[in-house]
């Protein structure tokens, strides 16, 4: 739990490119570190004698009042030599120098006064043995030389370190000189000075690393995330059908050059469906009109004849006057019928919460009244259909007993839904007239789009018929409305 309390932040957009730019900051920041750290260690482990000559200078100021008349006070440079010895700075930048093998004072002829430390020099020596031929000749030139310098430090062979500093008397000649020699510093111990340094430096950058990272990264994600928002909530909109939603970007990047091509796409999509909204209700007007056509018209047309025939035997024969107005009168309940079918038709209401099974029973018995017809249902299976399935064969159905009853003059109807689990199928049998397919013309319209409701669910629709036997239209499709809808194997008898 705590885990998943700790990673949810990061599983979002905006905290994992926080996280991401914390990280490339502190990583950028830590390889910068041990790179400068690692000059500045190599650079000063070859100058430690630079910073072994800045020890004596301030020592030697305290040493020309020693020095009266250009006679030095041997006693006095003997007790005052082991408090420098005491008191020097051994600590000089990354180095701690080791106690002095000696410390010595010479007088303007390179001979020692006094000396101190592990390995003093004899008095009155020329430092011969202690000395390098170089450091000797360093020493020559700083005593006689008014322009020499007037300190420096070097290391000899054995690596031990040298420094010489001059003591300058008031007339600004070279009394003498304070010469210390040390052995080489341990490099161990500066390795361990620089891991000191770079752990607490380190922290110190790892922490302000982490702070600039998380800062640049919510500024930057904030913008990102943002504008994927505005995108995410207009992607939603266009999936429900509503395109006027869109995306307000108008930067030059990636990003804004894909919410206008979608913006585009939108625009597309709503014209898209604006034209096949046209089209669909063109198609349905002109096949209302051909049904209004092919019955509604026809059946007036009758029944203008037989009241005009009314008229002319009215006076001669009100017999057959009568007989004329009942046939008249069929032909208008005819006519309500079919006009009943077709508003049925602009409603599809008869599915709204009652689903298929009930909106067929309901048609069936509704279909019976109208027309004297016996409609007898049969359910096979009552597995939930999706809607456009459901819609699809109530609209089958519908044409079907509609064909019925303007053509075949049946007196019982049987419908059949069956159902399983992978497919559904629609039948509607009559015992009319029946005709020969092998003759008929090709479909009407109403056949014809029978078939294209069910090849839009990847569907069949199969029509037998015989000659006074009947006839059985069959529709097939899968259950769910998908696939492809295979041919129904249905018996001829």
């Amino acid at each position: 739990m705590l885990k998943k309390r700790f990673t949810r932040p990061f599983q979002h957009l905006q905290g994992k490119l926080i996280l991401s730019y914390a990280l490339t900051m502190v990583s950028t920041l830590w390889i910068l570190v041990v790179v400068g750290i690692g000059l500045s260690l190599l650079i000063t482990s070859f100058n430690a004698p630079f910073f072994f000559a800045r020890i004596l200078p301030e020592e030697t100021l305290q040493a020309p009042p020693y020095f009266v008349h250009g006679s030095p006070d041997r006693q006095a440079l003997s007790a005052w030599l082991p408090i420098v010895n005491e008191n020097l700075p051994i600590k000089q930048g990354p180095y701690t120098f080791p106690q002095p093998i000696f410390i010595s004072v010479v007088d303007a002829q390179g001979q020692t006064i006094a000396s101190v430390g592990s390995h003093p020099a004899l008095s009155d020596s020329q430092l011969q043995a202690q000395l390098s031929p170089q450091d000797l000749a360093d020493l020559h030139a700083m005593l006689h030389d008014r322009h020499s310098t007037q300190n420096l430090a070097n290391s000899e062979a054995d690596g031990k370190l040298v420094a010489i500093s001059s003591i300058i008397g008031p007339g600004g000649k070279a009394e003498g000189a304070l010469i210390m020699k040390v052995s080489a510093p341990d490099r161990f111990e500066l390795f361990a000075e620089f891991l000191s340094f770079v752990a607490v430096f380190t922290i110190i950058i790892t922490t302000i690393a982490i702070i600039l990272g998380i800062i640049s990264g919510y500024l930057t994600a904030r913008g990102l995330t943002r504008r994927l928002n505005e995108l995410s909530v207009a992607a939603d909109h266009w999936s429900h059908g509503d395109f006027s939603t869109t995306i307000h970007d108008s930067s030059e990047d990636e990003l804004g050059q894909a919410s206008r091509q979608l913006n585009h796409m939108a625009v597309q999509l709503q014209n898209l469906l604006q034209a096949r909204q046209k089209l669909a209700t063109l198609e349905e007007r002109n096949r209302l009109a051909r049904d209004l056509h092919d019955s509604i018209k026809q059946q007036i047309f009758a029944v203008s004849m037989q009241v005009g025939a009314t008229k002319f035997l009215l006076r001669r024969d009100a017999d057959a006057a009568e007989v004329r107005l009942n046939e008249a009168e069929k032909l208008v309940r005819q006519a309500q019928q079919e006009l009943t079918s077709l508003i049925r038709e602009l409603r599809p209401a008869a599915l709204e919460g009652k689903g298929l099974i009930t909106a067929l029973r309901e048609l069936a018995t509704q279909w019976t009244q109208q027309t004297n017809i016996v409609a007898n249902l049969n359910i096979d299976g009552t597995q939930p259909l999706p809607l456009t399935v459901e819609e699809a064969l109530f609209r089958i159905a519908q044409e079907a007993l509609a064909n019925v009853a303007r053509h075949s003059k049946a007196t019982l109807v049987q419908i059949t839904l069956t159902t399983t689990d992978d497919t559904v199928t629609l039948s509607v049998i009559d015992n009319g007239h029946g005709f020969d397919t092998s003759r008929q013309a090709p479909l009407g319209v109403g056949l014809h789009s029978m078939q294209e409701r069910m090849k839009a669910l990847g569907g069949d629709v199969q029509i037998i018929s015989t000659p006074e036997k009947g006839t059985r239209i069959v529709a097939h499709c899968n259950r769910l409305g998908t696939g492809t809808g295979d041919a129904v194997a249905i018996p001829t008898n």
